[in-house]
């Protein structure tokens, strides 16, 4: 009598109860032609779970591709980086794309083990010609993405850290953003001692100084209309001359 191994909770060796209703995964193309396999899967009969479908080793369960045919569509996704090329040069539909995509990253998400993370950032990306914001924690050491939540405001950031455990969120020794007080506050509220901890990146800094140096370049700052500058070239000072 065959004997099959079952999708259980518990992996087990039984004798095959019946076959399933034909089947079909995409595989891998030949000669420019779509490859397809088809099949009827083994079902078990568990006597404490009933009748189970047997995990065939090609596929994972509920897929409609094969597993070479996924690694091989996130290689072509990665290097397109567009979903949309990807989808042409694959021949597939959208929704049929994002679920290789979510099958991909659960399986990452699966694999991934808890690490000390020492330094991290976080920052906002805008989509949808900017109609839409994300904001998006990373690992600086290893540029890995460790959280996104979808928003750039105080409760999105917090979302964010939520996703780090307590062990985690303790070995923070840096954390680094742009000047926004939305990720500042959540920072504040979720990493221990975060005061001590936030760096700001240099490109914004610079963008606040270079602002305050026109301000008083101008006399924007002291509301005078001489300006600052134009009192210090008549005593022959020209520090804030422009370059």
């Amino acid at each position: 009598m065959e004997q099959c191994f079952a999708v259980l909770s518990v992996k087990k060796e039984l004798a095959c109860y019946d076959h399933a209703e034909e089947r079909r995964w995409r595989h891998l193309g030949s000669c420019r032609f779509k490859t397809i396999l088809i099949g009827r899967v083994p079902r078990v009969d568990c006597p404490e779970q009933g009748v189970k479908t047997v995990a065939v080793p090609w596929a994972l369960p509920h897929s409609r591709f094969t597993i070479m045919f996924e690694r091989f569509a996130i290689e072509v996704l990665l290097m397109t980086q567009t979903v949309k090329g990807a989808m042409t040069i694959l021949r597939l539909q959208w929704d049929a794309t994002w679920h290789i995509i979510e099958r991909a990253v659960a399986r990452g998400k699966a694999r991934k083990e808890p690490s000390v993370l020492p330094r991290i950032g976080i920052d906002e990306k805008a989509f949808v010609k900017g109609r839409k914001y994300v904001s998006i924690l990373y690992n600086l050491d290893n540029s890995t993405v460790e959280a996104i939540e979808e928003g750039h405001n105080t409760e999105a950031a917090k979302s964010c850290f939520s996703r780090l455990s307590q062990e985690q969120l303790k070995s923070v020794e840096v954390v680094a953003m742009d000047m926004s007080q939305a990720f500042v506050r959540a920072a504040k509220e979720m990493i221990p001692f975060a005061e001590s901890k936030i760096v700001h990146d240099t490109f914004h800094i610079m963008k606040m100084a270079n602002e305050a140096v026109d301000k008083v370049r101008s006399g924007e700052h002291s509301g005078e209309h001489s300006g600052e500058h134009k009192r210090l070239l008549k005593d022959g000072d020209d520090r804030l001359k422009g370059e």
